[in-house]
């Protein structure tokens, strides 16, 4: 659960949004707002936190705050 609060605290300050919106199932673009750009901004965010690379093509894939963690988590553990 920390990981998913550490990533929602991003989406929080790169999206400029409220914490309670920021839920497993909302989808980045439709509930969240997320535009290309906010996105990227998010994903080089969190690359640089966990130092991870994550590809465009990976980002595009995600829907939800969910799948970006699940994504994050497989990307962590390939790391190591």
């Amino acid at each position: 659960m920390e990981l998913f609060s550490e990533i929602k605290n991003m989406i929080v300050s790169v999206f400029a949004l409220e914490e309670e919106s920021v839920v497993s199932e909302a989808h980045l673009e439709d509930d969240l707002g997320g535009d290309s750009l906010a996105i990227m901004n998010l994903a080089e965010a969190i690359a640089k936190r966990y130092g991870i690379e994550i590809q465009s093509e990976d980002i595009i894939e995600v829907d939800n705050v969910g799948e970006l963690v699940e994504l994050v988590k497989l990307k962590i553990s390939s790391k190591t």
